[in-house]
């Protein structure tokens, strides 16, 4: 029986760490994150079956609360778990209504007054949620920066100078507009020496 809450303790770490791996994954970028999830979900599901196992070994012997505890605790962290993914995933696949990319992440506007904003480097990009506000052309977020790539809470919608093709979602698109950083001036955010770069290309536009 002691062996037993052991082992529902442990269950019971090991989901939470689920949960906290699955929540962290929605704001940072892990490139080991499935090999987590691999290795607490095959400890997960062993430990499980032999809670399982131990309490109908023993039933005979005695109606044990372990069988409660460990159905309490099972159901608590798949809704957890389904909850978190639930919640985020909505967030993300919620229709848009401009989406921009930059060679390290992307702009996703909604169509809600949410944003998704995923910037940084490869493999350790940080991802940005939160409300925005867009008035004639001019888009507002609500935080003051973002990272050393999107420096700025403040976006404006350009035609481009010229076109360009490009694929998108194995999809062949053309490229007419930019969402383009611009200071509390309204002067465009440029790069030192590659002044084009701070621009995002709009890969999606929902404005009517």
């Amino acid at each position: 029986m002691k062996n037993n809450y052991g082992k529902i303790i442990l269950l019971a770490i090991i989901g939470s760490l689920f949960a906290y791996i699955l929540y962290n994954s929605y704001y940072y970028d892990n490139l080991f994150e499935m090999i987590f999830y691999l290795i607490l979900g095959t400890i997960g599901i062993i430990l499980l079956f032999k809670i399982i196992r131990n309490d109908n070994q023993d039933y005979k012997k005695s109606r044990r609360i372990s069988n409660y505890l460990t159905s309490i605790i099972g159901i608590l962290i798949f809704s957890i778990n389904i909850g978190i993914y639930t919640y985020y995933e909505i967030k993300i696949n919620s229709p848009s209504l401009i989406k921009a990319r930059i060679f390290a992440g992307y702009a996703d506007f909604k169509k809600n007054g949410e944003y998704v904003i995923i910037s940084g480097p490869w493999a350790s990009r940080t991802h940005f949620y939160g409300n925005y506000v867009i008035k004639d052309s001019i888009i507002t977020v609500d935080r003051k920066e973002f990272d050393d790539v999107l420096t700025t809470n403040r976006f404006v919608i350009r035609n481009s100078d010229s076109i360009i093709q490009e694929n998108y979602k194995n999809k062949e698109i053309m490229i007419d507009k930019y969402l383009i950083q611009i200071d509390e001036n309204g002067k465009e955010i440029k790069r030192k020496y590659n002044q084009r770069n701070f621009r995002l290309r709009i890969v999606i536009d929902n404005i009517k």
